[in-house]
């Protein structure tokens, strides 16, 4: 019987990529794909050619900050929160040894969905989305939703597909990320990171799409993500995740975060650690020189009247200094090993059949251990080894995964899949946009047929 139900569930997905191919899809919902990364927040649909864009926003950025600033009103009855470019510039991360005022610090929603509570990061995702995707229709050109409403169907069809990291299904189970939603006119579906990274590589051919049900049980890809504030390695077989390891405060976000130290340390100044305001420059000047830094081998950090009203430094109130890359890979690879390392061998996401990761590249073998390991899958099981996320395009990352699989399965290039470093960061969103029509998708079971 379930091998009849496989059949059937085949043969009802092929019929709806045929149909999305024809064209005969006027009656399917206006899908926007939501990938909620660590730090920035992607937005995409599909275009009338069946490929998934990135939707601006009202400024032109292709990304959104994720970052909630949030301020008590007058009358203290209702919160007032601030997302998207303005919350960014008064961004930073804190220090052990900062005083500066809690009110005045940006709270990310990826920290909350790792609690275990998720009350408060159910709030702040739907102060995250609700909002982004609601600009970004006001601003698309919603031919298929008038088109709804001139056959007299009076409503428009929306779909949010909302992409999560594994993790949170696993944390947080029988809540709303495990939960899809539906009314008379709007869809909520969450999916895995890593099976919409998969989707999206199928959409622009980097990895084949299986043509039979034969291929698609013997396919099994394994998912690098390397996002801002965690990465996670994952392995997908049949749209579903069969093992994932986390790996929390292994991302870019390391280059920024130690970037901003040094400015400190170099400032000789401890006061610019009780001040917000400073410490938004520096991270805002951070972020800038470290993405110099993908492209050049060192750059130029200028933070302007950093030291006004020092009178040390009155003939000269603006900072400089120039950060080279390989000083910066250090300082990061430094970091990993020494202070996150220890964290992850105790949570169990490292392999404990070899020994304690001592660079870049061993870390990243050993996380690919343990998600072998877990899913009880041999290296030859493998058939593709896909790199996504931003933090993916720095080059001691890329690097580190290449000689990771090198000496993990041997030199079998041909199975590694490495995106533009542009696309990286964006595959995932894609994917999501791509989800065929009339599916919903069940973390247990993958994708499931229903009624809209």
């Amino acid at each position: 019987m379930d091998e009849e139900w496989e059949d059937y569930q085949w043969a009802l997905q092929q019929y709806e990529r045929q149909r999305r191919k024809d064209q005969a899809t006027a009656d399917a919902p206006l899908t926007i794909g939501v990938d909620l990364g660590t730090i920035y927040l992607k937005l995409s649909s599909l275009s009338a050619s069946d490929k998934a864009d990135l939707i601006p926003t009202i400024q032109g950025d292709r990304y959104r900050f994720t970052g909630i600033l949030v301020d008590k009103s007058v009358d203290g009855d209702e919160d007032i929160f601030t997302v998207g470019r303005p919350a960014m510039e008064k961004f930073f991360y804190s220090n052990s040894s900062s005083s500066a005022s809690v009110a005045s610090k940006v709270v990310l929603p990826y920290q909350e969905l790792q609690k275990e509570s998720s009350d408060q990061a159910k709030k702040m995702v739907q102060q995250v989305v609700l909002p982004t995707v609601g600009e970004a229709l006001e601003r698309m050109a919603t031919n298929v939703s008038r088109d709804q409403e001139q056959k007299g169907k009076g409503k428009t069809n929306i779909r949010t597909v909302l992409t999560l990291p594994p993790m949170v299904y696993n944390q947080n189970r029988e809540t709303m990320f495990h939960q899809n939603y539906h009314d008379q006119s709007h869809h909520t579906i969450t999916v895995p990171d890593p099976v919409a990274a998969i989707w999206g590589a199928q959409s622009v051919n980097l990895l084949p799409t299986p043509t039979s049900k034969e291929e698609t049980a013997k396919a099994c890809t394994m998912v690098v993500d390397v996002g801002g504030l965690a990465s996670t390695i994952s392995i997908v077989r049949k749209d579903q995740v069969i093992g994932t390891v986390s790996l929390n405060n292994i991302g870019g976000e390391s280059y920024v975060q130690q970037l901003s130290e040094r400015i400190v340390k170099e400032a000789a100044d401890a006061s610019l650690l009780n001040d917000p305001t400073s410490l938004a420059l520096i991270h805002g000047s951070a972020r800038s020189s470290i993405l110099e830094l993908v492209q050049k081998t060192s750059s130029n950090v200028h933070i302007p009247f950093l030291f006004m009203g020092r009178p040390d430094k009155a003939n000269e109130p603006h900072f400089e200094m120039t950060i080279s890359r390989a000083v910066m890979d250090q300082c990061v690879q430094d970091y990993w090993i020494q202070s996150v390392v220890p964290t992850l061998i105790q949570e169990g996401q490292l392999s404990t059949s070899l020994s304690p990761p001592t660079n870049a590249t061993s870390l990243m073998m050993s996380a690919m251990t343990k998600v072998l390991e877990e899913s009880e899958e041999l290296p030859t099981n493998i058939q593709h080894i896909l790199l996504v996320g931003g933090g993916s395009k720095f080059k001691l990352v890329e690097q580190a995964f290449l000689d990771a699989i090198a000496m993990l399965m041997g030199p079998s290039s041909h199975k590694t899949v490495i995106p533009e470093a542009s696309l990286r960061a964006e595959l995932t969103t894609m994917g999501a946009a791509a989800l065929l029509p009339n599916y919903d998708y069940n973390y247990q079971r993958g994708l499931e047929r229903v009624s809209l």
